[in-house]
């Protein structure tokens, strides 16, 4: 599910928001009062996705997945991090 909201929100104002929204799941009293609280959540969460998505975007970055793979590329996976769970 995406925002409900079409508008922009500044980057900036995205942390208050935030913030007041976990006090107040945290002040609330019962579960209905917290899933209340999950819509605007979501918002905020998407708000801030799309901010650092456009950012990385104006600043140059693109998406690897647009490259076209290798021959010998497709199906495999691979190691990223260093971690071997073996």
């Amino acid at each position: 599910m995406m925002t409900r909201s079409t508008d922009v929100a500044e980057f900036d104002a995205l942390r208050p928001r935030l913030l007041a929204l976990v006090e107040q799941h945290r002040a609330a009293r019962t579960d209905e009062e917290r899933s209340r609280l999950v819509g605007r959540l979501e918002d905020v969460f998407l708000a801030t996705a799309w901010n650092v998505a456009h950012d990385l975007l104006e600043n140059g970055w693109t998406p690897g997945f647009l490259t076209v793979p290798s021959r010998g590329a497709a199906g495999h996976l691979r190691l990223v991090g260093g971690f071997d769970a073996a």
